[in-house]
């Protein structure tokens, strides 16, 4: 069974079923391309993932009603199913919390301008540290966060006017 899920503006299906040959091992469907991946759980939310070619990555999931954040690597993905990702951009620029955490630094303030792509604030989860980015070009209305908050998945952290609107 897959699901279209949304990453970022892509949408694309996604899909995964376990391989009935082999324990812990997955069938994963992402598009049009299949990988076959040993998945073990490793604690609460963390997964070892080993792919067909022989890598491995401790990725740490964690998941409100709509939305999954998969960190790996120093780098956070945020999918949402697509229907449910188009309700959550509907909330006039707001970024929230990924991940239950503390609000390690703010790196902006209201009226800033920032670039796509830019840091505006960094949260600690899980004993990582996850930048929050602009997902757009834009104008800082509002900064809802301060250092040393406690945070949790859907926090108002910082509203963002798209540069057009601002």
């Amino acid at each position: 069974m897959s699901r279209l899920v949304q990453r970022g503006e892509t949408s694309v299906a996604l899909g995964a079923r376990p391989d009935p040959k082999a324990p812990d091992t997955w069938i994963v469907t992402i598009g049009e391309h299949h990988h076959t991946v040993q998945a073990r759980r490793t604690g609460e939310g963390t997964l070892l993932v080993t792919l067909a070619d022989g890598r491995t990555a401790e990725l740490a999931v964690t998941r409100d009603a709509q939305r999954w954040w998969v960190t790996g690597g120093g780098r956070t993905t945020v999918v949402a199913e697509a229907e449910a990702a188009g309700r959550a951009h509907a909330h006039e620029g707001g970024l929230e919390a990924p991940m239950p955490g503390k609000v390690l630094a703010v790196k902006v303030a209201p009226g800033d301008r920032v670039a796509a792509g830019a840091t505006l604030l960094i949260v600690e989860a899980m004993k990582m540290e996850h930048a929050i980015k602009a997902p757009h070009a834009g104008v800082v209305r509002e900064v809802a966060a301060r250092e040393g908050d406690m945070v949790s998945p859907g926090t108002p952290l910082v509203t963002l006017d798209r540069e057009e609107d601002a």
